[in-house]
């Protein structure tokens, strides 16, 4: 009983250790949707200012660094084009942050 309980001291910070690393889909979702209705405010002559953003669908997230993730989605505009995009998000002191993203392509 006791090495099972020294076991499972010594398992617990590992695997809280290799948690946290990239941005679940739900949050990348967010900072995605987030950034583009920013973006169509600011930006009223872009296509995200002109078609409101309808949906986001997340593609794949995946780890770029330690704290830095890359995000892939296709961005839904409201009678407008599809856009396939590709986000890098950034881990700071209050969540992730979108930090670039680049168009890769569109329907």
């Amino acid at each position: 009983m006791k090495k099972q309980v020294v076991l499972l001291f010594i398992l617990i910070p590992f695997f809280a250790a290799c948690s946290g690393r990239v941005p679940s889909a739900k949050t990348a979702h967010h900072v995605v949707t987030k950034n583009f209705e920013k973006y169509g405010k600011k930006y009223k002559d872009s296509d995200f200012g002109k078609h409101h953003l309808d949906k986001v669908e997340i593609v794949s997230v995946k780890e770029i660094q330690k704290n830095m993730a890359s995000v892939e989605a296709y961005t839904y505009l409201n009678e407008g084009p599809v856009y396939w995009i590709r986000a890098t998000v950034e881990k700071k002191a209050y969540g992730w942050r979108l930090i670039s993203w680049e168009k890769l392509a569109a329907q």
